[in-house]
């Protein structure tokens, strides 16, 4: 085998042994048009949770080549996972045979940090700060749209009332209509009558991880 296939072999299995399950380790996963050399993904959500990129030797360009490289990983992966981290890996004389840098710090990071109990755990929180943070956002924009819709219709009916615009059934239909289409990002569902105008619901899973030996 490459060095670079040695050193790989060793990452897995210093990672096996802090815990990680066999089936999240994915190697060449596929990542936009990159693949990356080593995946660690949620093995029941399937989200990445870790990239590693391996580089046979440890010099300024190799440093840089992988920092960039990480950078377009990233990209890409932070659609499915904005936690996600990003490591890059070179071949050691001493035992694991291998070095973890921060693609953040251009530091070594400790191995013991590695355990995929708590990856899982950080995972499951910055997920839940996420969705608090959208909510509270999303609540906020309804609030201010509810707000525009109502003055909007009082000014509408002023001016129907003035006989400055007439108020049609079929301008009454289209501003039904405008005030359900603002509404409905904020709603699963949304019935009028006989009416019902439902979201088309996005599968939060990645599809299954590709994987080569």
């Amino acid at each position: 085998m490459s060095e670079k296939n040695d050193t790989l072999q060793y990452l897995i299995r210093y990672l096996k042994e802090r815990g990680y399950p066999p089936d999240s380790l994915l190697i060449n996963y596929k990542i936009g048009k990159y693949r990356a050399d080593l995946v660690i993904a949620d093995p029941q959500k399937h989200a990445p949770l870790q990239i590693f990129e391996l580089k046979p030797i440890e010099n300024v360009e190799t440093l840089s080549a992988g920092k960039q490289r990480m950078k377009d990983y990233l990209f890409e992966a932070e659609k499915v996972n904005p936690d996600i981290m990003g490591y890059l890996i070179f071949p050691s004389q001493t035992q694991p045979f291998f070095k973890i840098i921060d693609v953040n710090t251009d530091k070594p990071v400790r191995l013991e940090t590695f355990d995929f109990t708590n990856l899982l755990k950080k995972s499951q929180n910055a997920k839940e700060t996420l969705i608090s943070s959208n909510k509270t956002r999303a609540v906020g924009n309804l609030k201010w749209a509810t707000i525009l819709l109502v003055a909007a219709t009082f000014v509408i009916l002023l001016f129907d009332v003035f006989n400055i615009v007439e108020v049609t059934g079929y301008r009454l239909y289209l501003i039904l209509m405008i005030i359900i289409l603002v509404l409905l990002p904020y709603y699963e569902t949304i019935k009028v009558a006989n009416f019902e105008l439902t979201q088309k619901q996005k599968d939060d899973r990645s599809k299954s991880p590709e994987s080569e030996s």
